[in-house]
């Protein structure tokens, strides 16, 4: 059984836009996938998919075996977490506290275990210190966090995340990545959309290029620094597959995707070079 089995699905916005167009995939358990392309690529509208947010048109989208339709859309909302680009879009109520108690307790869920939960959540983002506070108190990256345990409350098996790292400063980056190898290492199904391509090429085990509505690759992170790829989606290599690739007569069978490949590449030159004098 996948996390996630998308079959020829396809969806047209009212004014006849084809936002994604015969697209399948399956998304094994326990994955960490980086979803890529350029604005209009149809990434947000996909993602909406896998929560019910959105139904196909045609085709069909499985979560964790069980079909998505109307009747069992709000049953695949509790397997879901979507967590949008923008947190001010879902950190609404007055307090954290609040917020983060909503979906549990619409569970029906009783006062000790919508606690519980609400208290886990809020712990493993590390903003269980701040439940009392208002949302207008928190930084834009600290919303993040909220809004991630407000999903996490719901005790979900798969998280979505629609550009995680947009806004945030670079600590706020860090924390944010930290956070998703934590929740994978909690047995979570991690889907993300970003145009990080730094980020992805360094985290996920598998990466998602789209482009007018329709995939055009499934792969390794190698597909990040495959330039011919990389065109095709509109993106660029991660910086440090760039830099490589300036340095003239290295003649490299394959670009270093990040940092630590760049360090034991170098690590090998450097003896190479010592070695011949």
């Amino acid at each position: 059984m996948y996390a996630i089995d998308i079959q020829n699905v396809t969806y047209c916005y009212p004014d006849s836009t084809t936002a994604i167009k015969d697209i399948s995939l399956q998304i094994p358990v326990d994955a960490k996938i980086a979803l890529l392309g350029p604005n209009g690529a149809g990434k947000s509208t996909l993602l909406h998919h896998l929560n019910g947010l959105k139904l196909p048109q045609q085709g069909s989208v499985s979560i964790m075996g069980v079909p998505l339709n109307k009747k069992s859309s709000k049953a695949i909302r509790q397997k879901v977490g979507l967590v949008f680009q923008d947190p001010d879009d879902q950190v609404i109520s007055g307090s954290v506290w609040e917020d983060v108690q909503f979906g549990p307790r619409n569970l029906g869920l009783s006062e000790e275990e919508v606690e519980e939960v609400s208290d886990v959540a809020l712990d493993s983002v590390g903003m269980l210190e701040f439940k009392s506070k208002a949302p207008y108190q928190l930084s834009y990256g600290q919303k993040k966090r909220v809004a991630i345990a407000g999903v996490l409350a719901m005790k979900p098996d798969i998280v979505i995340l629609d550009e995680p790292m947009s806004y945030l400063d670079p600590q706020g980056q860090d924390e944010v990545a930290r956070l998703l190898q934590d929740l994978n290492c909690m047995g979570k199904t991690i889907l993300l959309s970003t145009h990080d391509v730094d980020f992805a090429v360094s985290w996920a085990d598998t990466i998602i290029l789209m482009k007018g509505g329709q995939i055009l690759a499934y792969g390794g992170p190698e597909l990040l620094v495959d330039e011919e790829w990389i065109r095709r989606a509109n993106l660029h290599m991660p910086r440090i597959a760039r830099l490589f690739r300036m340095v003239p007569d290295l003649n490299l069978e394959k670009l270093p995707k990040n940092e630590q490949e760049a360090a034991r590449l170098i690590h090998k030159l450097i003896n190479l070079q010592g070695s011949s004098i």
